[in-house]
């Protein structure tokens, strides 16, 4: 799957799967998921070239096969489409549609437990794409133009006006960020569904804070002259920390808080044919959390990994 400068967030993405299989093993403590992967290596890309089941690889360097989670929306047909597949920003959790009932659940990496979130069910005629909150607690569905944020335990539902697209959620799930059609900010309140705040447009990758007020965004230059840079905006009107400048030959491609108000920011840059991407802590020193390396497939060199933690779009 290429990654493009969007603005929007919370990686759908889509992916098959053959055979129910057996359970998937837990994984070690605080292991997250890097991405996951459907692709079959040197075939080059698109959906004829995906390979079942998905594909959880993980900072550890461990391999967690999905036996349980479907693939193809219509194996039979020559073109099969993809179903949908979502991991939670910090990578600790996955969405996927269960082989055996149609069931939408949720695996939490860390333990392997599954839970079904009630009320959604896998549909041939009625498809969707899904995106999750931290820790899943909310399910974003995407019919066409119009976002639908489920609660995935109670299975209450808000429906966002049409031209309303999610950004980012907090930390604590207790507000959403959307961006209207015009590029203005709007903050809703999860528990009310009301508008707590509007301001203007955060650039690329916005992420807000656990404040519900504060949003970090990654500043490109148009012209490739300037390294990437991280800026603030406050939609309270307060002060903002300076920006934060990316290292030379990096750019960024998400933009992730938590509950300790850590900024953490996923770069990529390139190293011969591969692609090294790294998770480091902006508000650290930019120090290096997690490296990867992405390597060149036959046609693209973007089409070996199909879903990334942290990048959103809905």
């Amino acid at each position: 799957m290429r990654l493009t400068r969007r603005s929007g967030t919370l990686l759908l993405a889509a992916v098959l799967s053959v055979g129910t299989g057996a359970p998937v093993e837990a994984t070690a403590a605080k292991d997250l998921v890097r991405y996951a992967d459907g692709s079959c290596p040197g075939k080059g890309f698109g959906v004829q070239h995906l390979c079942a089941p998905w594909r959880l690889r993980l900072r550890s360097g461990r391999v967690v096969r999905l036996t349980d989670a479907r693939l193809y929306v219509d194996p039979g047909s020559k073109r099969p489409g993809l179903a949908p597949f979502a991991l939670s920003p910090h990578g600790s959790q996955a969405a996927y549609f269960r082989l055996k009932d149609d069931a939408l659940v949720i695996r939490d990496v860390t333990t392997g437990k599954v839970r079904v979130v009630p009320g959604v069910k896998w549909s041939l005629t009625n498809r969707f794409r899904i995106g999750l909150s931290p820790a899943a607690q909310f399910v974003v569905t995407r019919r066409g133009e119009l976002h639908q944020v489920l609660n995935s335990v109670t299975a209450q539902a808000y429906t966002l006006p049409a031209g309303q697209y999610p950004m980012s959620f907090s930390p604590d799930n207790e507000h959403l960020l959307v961006r209207q059609r015009d590029g203005t900010s709007v903050v809703y309140s999860t528990e009310t569904w009301s508008v707590v705040r509007t301001g203007p447009r955060a650039a690329f990758f916005p992420a807000l804070h656990t404040n519900g007020t504060t949003i970090a965004y990654i500043d490109s230059d148009p012209f490739g002259k300037e390294p990437d840079s991280i800026r603030f905006l406050d939609l309270a009107g307060g002060p903002v920390s300076s920006p934060i400048k990316l290292p030379a030959g990096e750019d960024g491609n998400a933009l992730l808080w938590d509950r300790a108000n850590h900024l953490d920011i996923l770069t990529r840059a390139h190293s011969g044919h591969d692609l090294v991407w790294r998770w480091r802590r902006a508000n650290d020193g930019m120090r290096v959390l997690d490296t990867f390396v992405q390597p060149p497939s036959e046609f693209s060199v973007d089409d070996e990994i199909d879903v990334f933690s942290g990048v959103l779009d809905y």
